[in-house]
């Protein structure tokens, strides 16, 4: 699972830990986006996709410690979830704020669901943002997820060099979307090619123009275009039949 891959990749000395320390950090990755309930099959899902020798009864190492002084969990007829000291604990091992909710009113994050664990973290924060009313950050978060897509648009067809330099460096977006436009190894449609201008202006004015200041009232003018050209770009990628390792 590459979303799970990418998590662990963040936690330092992931693989060195006992599985019975692993499984905390498992409860954090299923439910940093929602607040669902997490069941002990769950948890054993994630040994199983990571290759690890799973805890040798998860279930009651769960129920143990979901009371007490020292609870890390919460249980309940659902599932478990962490406490919010031990979530705290782990955000700070991290490095990242405590998980907060947010909803689609400005993107729906199941487009990016089940992509890469980076772009999912990519919407969170442009919508997170934009909730928070930061709406220059929110711009510069889909420019850099506007940005990411289309070069992993040229990777999935193992075409990426079309869009670096001598030096190898990635082009600037400017340059990304006409390559991405008119490539043929694929066919966007019609709306796309406006749509994408549309959300880069945007994104542009906020990252570039210091006397610019984002407003509300200034997505509401691309809201529908944004949904639109992510979700067309996801599609082309088609994620769930990319296997970078490959």
């Amino acid at each position: 699972m590459e979303n799970l891959e990418g998590f662990i990749q963040k936690i330092n000395g992931f693989d060195n830990l006992k599985a019975s320390e692993q499984i905390k950090f498992f409860i954090y990755f299923l439910t940093i986006n929602d607040d669902s309930w997490v069941l002990p099959r769950d948890i054993n899902n994630c040994f199983d996709k990571l290759h690890l020798q799973p805890y040798s009864n998860i279930s009651s190492y769960m129920s143990k410690f979901s009371s007490g002084k020292n609870a890390i969990f919460i249980k309940s007829k659902l599932g478990y979830k962490l406490t919010r000291q031990a979530q705290k604990e782990i955000s700070n091992i991290m490095g990242e704020c405590i998980s907060i909710s947010v909803s689609d009113e400005l993107f729906p994050l199941d487009i990016l669901r089940n992509t890469q664990y980076y772009l999912e973290k990519i919407g969170f924060q442009m919508c997170a943002c934009y909730e928070a009313g930061l709406y220059d950050a929110s711009l510069v978060m889909m420019r850099k997820l506007l940005e990411t897509l289309i070069i992993e648009c040229f990777e999935r067809y193992n075409i990426e060099n079309e869009i670096k330099d001598n030096n190898g460096n990635f082009f600037y977006l400017s340059d990304l979307i006409p390559k991405f436009i008119n490539s043929n190894k694929w066919n966007v449609s019609r709306n796309l090619s406006s749509y994408i201008k549309e959300v880069k202006k945007y994104g542009d004015l906020s990252a570039h123009n210091r006397r610019f200041f984002a407003h509300k009232s200034d997505f509401d003018k691309f809201k529908f275009e944004l949904r639109q050209t992510v979700q067309e770009i996801v599609l082309l990628i088609d994620y769930p039949n990319w296997n970078k390792s490959a």
